[in-house]
């Protein structure tokens, strides 16, 4: 058995994946023979009509029990995707197989396993196929399904993503293909038939695959579809792989041609939207030719418009590969240039390209994967793709996923799976149907609670009214006020934060010290409540005047710097005027001008800052006329704390900012000063 054997499951799915219906042609009723039912056999596989094929081979082997017959059932139900019948059929001539006469089907039987989800027993297989197998191409095909399944075992679906089926309004017994939400409304592919349908039946069901439109309502539920009309819909065409503009203005899909249930022209189509709805589709210049075209959609390169669209062009690499166009004007684009081999395009299939912000979503047969066609993303950085990356379970299953499509926001999407669904055809897995995936948006529920510090007689500390709390981000080097709120008649502030960022809130209530406390929610993935508690000191009352005598320093309290900056800041300057007053007062007084850290941090580091903070008010006072020889500024980093919240030492916020302090103190000139209240900033 060659690649291209097994290849024909994607051969086949060449129809299932441009959007339409599975088809069967209706054969003459004639007395049956075993020649007449075998020549019948034969002409349906040649005028890819596997249905039937099957139908006659089964009958066949019913009366002869011929195992080269029961090959045949096994390799048309793996084409057909009924990996349930394969696996029995396969694995009755495997498992039995004493003379070794079928070592070249251990692959085949390998692919059901796997595609069926029996992960670790296709790996013990594809291992028996290695060790036997002569064919190279799936010899060396083995090893990656090997890779794949060991990454399917170990593989966990992400705890925030939910995936769902659109539902039976949505997906009907027949496949549907290529999602695409724009306003609300959810484009797609689709014939509303429930059975396979029969070619040549000139009575029966309009058998065409066409573009619908379905409403999405609140939760995601789902109107019935509308079908477009004319101006998308072509009488005798199959229509499909609708794709649309960021904008919304453009619409983008693909017109087929059947003849003798083959296809023999694919060709993509465009069409804008109006006041009126769609206007009449036009085929894009520059993308068709001599070849298959399908799985339009729109995207950005080198900064300009381009079309990235799936071809079987001549000297591609694979069955079928991505190419881009750039856009020219409306409707017409340049040559296509396939995307680099191997980076995105391998010797297998590539469907199903999808572009957003920079990434590329597409789904291929030819890379570690779960199962057939799995979703893989890419990087643009302006030059250069990165290494696709699988974008994992729920979103890849044991079968075959494509037409994957995020939302604007990236938080929802579609996806189209043949995975077992509510509303098969033929098999559990034998049609494409519509999910919808979501990420759960995570959301971090502050609650801050204000207490003012207990008294002597009190146990706990009581809850303080009457506060204002700000949340800041702090994530960023601009640091950024989330929201302010005031409480006139409790203490508990709610706030809604986001995840993998840092915040500071403050809590102020008049007469007493400001609290301060840090947090940040980097890591939270799923909703989560966080509770933080603010305790604010009372002021004390103090005198009217203080004396202050040599060597004392005095805490200049309103004295701050932005994080690891020495700028003054406007805040800051008050404190500063009110001690450049004091020295023209006493014009003999010497100070010292001290910059303190707290413990955090390098020691050498803090007291470097320190300094530069300390002479950076120096500077600033002698801009105000005060002599460079009256001021040492001097720091001291965290040589001088307060408190005990030394290295490795928890402390709270407050504790740590008790140590952050500019300082003064009289170093020569008067013994003693006094300091009316109104001029103290304690």
């Amino acid at each position: 058995m060659s690649a291209n054997t097994i290849m024909k499951k994607l051969s086949f799915l060449i129809i299932l994946t441009l959007g339409c219906a599975i088809v069967a042609q209706a054969q003459p009723i004639n007395r049956a023979t075993p020649e007449s039912m075998k020549r019948a056999a034969e002409e349906a596989e040649q005028t890819n009509n596997p249905y039937y094929a099957l139908e006659q081979y089964e009958k066949i082997y019913e009366e002869s029990k011929d195992k080269a017959v029961m090959v045949k059932i096994a390799q048309l139900n793996m084409d057909l995707r009924d990996y349930a019948d394969a696996e029995r059929q396969f694995g009755r001539l495997v498992l039995r197989d004493r003379k070794q006469e079928y070592t070249e089907l251990l692959y085949p039987y390998a692919m059901c396993l796997k595609y069926n989800g029996k992960y670790a027993e296709s790996v013990d297989f594809f291992n028996q196929y290695l060790a036997v197998g002569k064919d190279s191409v799936l010899l060396e095909s083995s090893k990656r399904e090997i890779a794949g399944a060991e990454m399917a075992r170990k593989a966990k679906q992400a705890n925030n993503l939910l995936v769902n089926n659109a539902g039976k309004k949505v997906n009907k017994p027949q496949t549907e293909s290529s999602p695409f939400s724009s306003d609300g409304n959810l484009y797609y592919a689709s014939m509303d038939a429930k059975d396979v349908i029969t070619a040549d039946d000139k009575g029966g069901e309009d058998w065409y695959s066409k573009v619908v439109v379905s409403s999405v309502g609140a939760n995601n539920e789902y109107g019935e579809a509308t079908v477009l009309g004319t101006e998308i819909n072509r009488e005798g065409y199959h229509q499909g792989n609708v794709s649309i503009s960021p904008d919304g203005g453009t619409m983008y899909f693909t017109r087929v041609l059947l003849t003798n249930n083959v296809v023999s022209e694919s060709k993509i189509f465009y069409a804008f939207k109006g006041n009126d709805g769609w206007g009449a589709a036009n085929e894009v210049v520059g993308v068709n030719g001599d070849y298959i075209a399908k799985h339009p959609s729109q995207g950005e390169l080198f900064g300009e418009k381009v079309l990235f669209f799936v071809a079987n062009m001549p000297g591609g690499k694979g069955g079928f590969d991505i190419y881009y166009a750039s856009k020219k004007s409306d409707g017409v684009f340049g040559l296509p240039v396939r995307l680099p081999d191997g980076v995105i395009n391998t010797t297998s299939d590539e469907v199903s390209p999808f572009y957003k912000d920079g990434k590329l979503y597409f789904s291929s047969a030819g890379r570690t994967g779960f199962g057939g066609l799995d979703v893989y993303e890419a990087e643009w950085n302006g030059s250069v793709w990165s290494e696709p990356r699988n974008l994992g379970s729920g979103i890849n299953s044991s079968v075959d996923d494509q037409y994957y499509t995020q939302s604007p926001d990236g938080f929802t999407g579609y996806f189209v799976s043949n995975r077992p669904g509510p509303n098969n055809l033929k098999s559990k897995t034998c049609c494409d149907d519509i999910y919808s995936w979501e990420l759960e948006r995570v959301k971090v529920n502050l609650n801050a609670v204000t207490y003012r510090l207990r008294r002597k007689n009190e146990k706990t500390n009581p809850p303080l009214v009457g506060s204002t709390i700000q949340v800041i981000d702090v994530s960023d080097p601009d640091p950024k006020s989330v929201e302010e709120k005031n409480n006139p008649s409790g203490s508990d502030f709610q706030f809604k934060l986001q995840p993998e960022r840092s915040y500071m809130i403050i809590a102020n209530n008049e007469g007493y010290r400001p609290d301060t406390v840090k947090f940040n929610t980097v890591g939270v993935k799923k909703t989560i409540d966080v509770e933080k508690k603010l305790t604010l000191r009372l002021l004390k009352k103090e005198p009217d005047s203080i004396v202050v005598t040599t060597n004392e320093p005095i805490r200049l309290n309103s004295i701050y710097y932005d994080f690891d900056d020495d700028k003054i800041l406007p805040d800051a300057e008050d404190d500063l005027m009110f001690l450049v007053d004091i020295m023209n007062r006493y014009k003999d007084m010497k100070i010292e001008l001290s910059s303190h850290t707290d413990a955090r941090g390098r020691d050498d580091y803090n007291e470097s800052l320190s300094q530069r903070r300390a002479e950076s008010a120096k500077r600033w006072m002698v801009t105000k006329g005060i002599a460079d020889d009256r001021i040492v500024a001097k720091g001291y980093g965290e040589k001088q704390l307060l408190n005990q919240c030394k290295n490795s030492v928890e402390c709270t916020e407050e504790e740590h900012r008790f140590n952050r302090r500019t300082e003064f103190k009289i170093i020569s000139g008067p013994t003693s000063i006094t300091i009316e209240r109104k001029e103290k900033r304690e």
